[in-house]
């Protein structure tokens, strides 16, 4: 019973993991369905274009990388940067929302917020180092 219930608990690093895998991907071999899945206006060209393949598949990558290699190497350090990122996006979004009178977007925040409660819930059954 409690093996099924480490792998419940980190199954969804193993989901997100490949989700963000495949938006990275996505986002640098069709940049056009990322800008419109991040609310982006698509750039035609230039360093609008470049900036938003490079930055929104960068952090999709970093994502999808750490998790990996957290869940390979059994290691819950790994977990931390995909936390600081989602963390960090809802705490932009809030702060966009107070400072700049930027619309409310639960439907955005509400999951960044649940990804660093499932992943700090899936680095809690790692150990601190394999070794």
């Amino acid at each position: 019973m409690a093996k099924v219930l480490k792998w419940a608990v980190r199954l969804p690093a193993v989901l997100l993991a490949a989700l963000f895998g495949v938006l990275g991907i996505r986002t640098m071999t069709n940049p056009d369905r990322a800008a419109a899945f991040f609310g982006y206006q698509f750039p035609d060209s230039g360093l609008g274009l470049s900036s938003l393949s490079g930055h929104s598949a960068s952090w999709a990558l970093t994502i999808a990388a750490c998790l990996a290699i957290g869940l390979i190497r059994k290691e819950r350090v790994w977990f931390y940067p995909a936390m600081m990122l989602f963390g960090f996006f809802a705490l932009g979004r809030i702060a966009a929302t107070l400072l700049h009178l930027a619309p409310v977007h639960p439907e955005r925040v509400i999951p960044e917020l649940a990804f660093v409660s499932l992943l700090y819930l899936a680095a809690r059954q790692m150990p601190e180092t394999s070794r």
